[in-house]
């Protein structure tokens, strides 16, 4: 008779038993660090977390430094896709005397403006938390009540959420957040739960996030019966210029 043949704990494996382990550890490997290391890529400033890892939501709540308004919409569907992108341009052309020139960024960036970071008509949000279409606009608080009564009026039966942004991302995007029409499912696991993961340095009322309106600002039109926004103290909303067709304006003075 033969030798017996072993079975000791360092015995080699056949080479395909041994390939299929290896690529098993490396998947393994790759899906930890995929799982550990994601980061945001929604935020136009990007932080470790790990230097801010504060899981738990402050109390009182953080204070709204601005907020966002965001048209979502199918991509897939031409006529809708239309839609969205007129009455994108419909709310350029209400707003134009307040509006800034576009943002190419989310966030901090001191005026009203129409967001520019992405193809509306053929993508989504790459890095973002909407599965959809979407377009949307810097809001300083004090544009608030300017333009979000405004959009709920006309933006017909398309889909549209509002924000604020205190820099705790998730629940910016969730518990409080604000929807007229149909919610659309959003991909809350770029964001972390109880955690800041933007906005650091920046608070309500800082030169980037203003909360009242400057000397000059336009803060109404005839179009909304006078006065629509708030001046910073010392200041009024008072009638100014003329503009065409016939449009009576009022600056902080």
């Amino acid at each position: 008779m033969g030798a017996r043949e072993t079975h000791g704990p360092c015995q080699r494996l056949p080479p395909l038993q041994d390939m299929a382990l290896r690529l098993l550890f490396t998947l393994a490997c790759a899906a930890f660090v995929c799982v550990s290391g994601h980061s945001t890529y929604y935020p136009h400033v990007a932080m470790r977390r790990d230097k801010h890892n504060n899981h738990s939501l402050p109390s009182p709540p953080p204070g709204i430094i601005s907020y966002h308004v965001h048209i979502t919409y199918t991509l897939f569907n031409p006529p809708i896709v239309k839609k969205a992108l007129a009455l994108r341009e419909r709310t350029r052309e209400h707003f134009k005397e307040y509006l800034a020139p576009d943002c190419l960024g989310r966030y901090d960036y001191g005026v009203l403006c129409m967001i520019a970071d992405h193809d509306f008509e053929n993508t989504t949000l790459i890095g973002g938390p909407f599965v959809s279409g979407e377009w949307s606009m810097f809001i300083p608080v004090a544009y608030h009540s300017l333009v979000v009564p405004w959009l709920l009026q006309n933006r017909g039966d398309l889909s549209m959420v509002v924000h604020p942004n205190t820099g705790y991302e998730y629940e910016d995007h969730s518990i409080w957040a604000m929807w007229a029409g149909q919610p659309w499912p959003l991909d809350m696991t770029i964001f972390e739960k109880d955690t800041q993961t933007n906005e650091f340095g920046h608070f309500p009322g800082d030169s980037e996030n203003p909360i009242c309106l400057g000397k000059g600002a336009v803060c109404g039109d005839g179009d909304g019966a006078g006065p629509s926004t708030i001046c910073c103290f010392g200041l009024a909303c008072s009638k100014a210029e003329v503009v065409q067709p016939n449009m009576q304006l009022f600056r902080c003075t």
